[in-house]
């Protein structure tokens, strides 16, 4: 692929056609920070309640505030009332965020019970309401993350491409879509052709894609056959940094770099540790951390040892052990 691919979101220019996701649970300071650091150009913080981001007394705690050196940065709202998501995003936007993202694709079940995230593709005419009432107060871009039907029932079908027409015509500034619905949550493989089929219909529109970016090499061919804009990295990206760069390296015509050597691999685990306890206490931070060691640890060739060190792990004494004895130059052999 051509260095000259990028992505434009509203007026945000990306000069890589792809970005972080938000992943609940997951997209916190540190995983954003090393993210950056190995090239991806556009992060998403984690989904916020909407009604949470519009309490002020929420988004006065530095843990929901964007950092200065994390620029630009979006923030992903859920919710199902118009007027709760804009003063969400309005406040959102007063604290630094640059980019609006709503979330109509969460597929977890309490949150289908509220009737949000992927229920409401099932309400085109609130999922409409939800975003005229947010581009009415925002001037930053504005984008939708949805999944292709809440299942594969025809009405599902023709709600799903209501909301397509409808957004594009009220002027989102990007639709993501994950190419599963709501009921299949993250079975199977993820339906790329429908995206495209969204693109083919839109040429105007920016169509991002999303679901299984797990391989750099393999996306270049996926990109190629949808002609999509670009794409998202969701749970790829969890515990593995590294796929930042070789899909910049990818994209810029360069050959992919080696795996991380086992000192590298050491080094970005107990960094990303470190940044963990830096916003959250000791015991909690552990429990933070241990999502993401499911990812590090795919690379080590003692995967399942490791891992229940890590899960094991207690404090941030224990932590540092596993790092040390595992990620040593020589390591158990059991």
């Amino acid at each position: 692929m051509s260095n000259s691919v990028g992505l434009k979101l509203g007026s945000l220019s990306l000069d890589v056609p792809f970005f972080q996701a938000s992943l609940s649970g997951y997209s916190n300071y540190a995983m954003r920070t090393l993210a950056r650091r190995f090239g991806c150009p556009f992060i998403m913080a984690d989904m916020m309640l909407a009604k949470s981001a519009a309490h002020p007394r929420v988004l006065r705690k530095a843990v929901f505030r964007p950092g200065s050196d994390e620029h630009p940065i979006g923030a992903q709202i859920l919710g199902s009332k118009p007027a709760t998501m804009a003063k969400a995003a309005r406040d959102l936007v007063a604290v630094g965020y640059d980019v609006i993202d709503l979330n109509f694709a969460c597929p977890a079940p309490k949150v289908l019970r509220r009737g949000r995230g992927g229920a409401l593709l099932n309400d085109p005419d609130t999922v409409i309401d939800i975003l005229k009432a947010v581009r009415d107060v925002v001037a930053v871009p504005i984008l939708m993350k949805l999944r292709i039907g809440v299942d594969h029932k025809p009405e599902s079908l023709e709600n799903f491409w209501q909301i397509v027409s409808r957004s594009v015509e009220h002027g989102v500034d990007a639709l993501v879509i994950h190419g599963r619905t709501v009921s299949e949550r993250y079975r199977g493989k993820a339906d790329w052709d429908l995206p495209a089929a969204v693109k083919s219909r839109f040429p105007r529109a920016t169509i991002v894609g999303s679901g299984d970016i797990f391989d750099a090499a393999a996306t270049v061919d996926l990109m190629k056959r949808t002609g999509l804009d670009g794409f998202i990295v969701a749970r790829g990206a969890i515990g593995n940094p590294w796929i930042f760069r070789d899909l910049r390296s990818v994209w810029e015509n360069r050959p992919l770099p080696g795996p991380p050597e086992m000192s590298e691999q050491r080094d970005v685990i107990g960094e990303h540790f470190e940044l963990i306890l830096r916003d959250y206490p000791e015991k909690k931070a552990v429990g933070i951390f241990r999502k993401f060691a499911v990812g590090y640890v795919c690379r080590h060739p003692r995967r399942k040892p490791v891992l229940l060190s890590f899960m094991k792990a207690k404090t941030r004494a224990d932590v540092e052990n596993v790092v040390n004895t595992w990620y040593a130059d020589t390591y158990p052999n059991v």
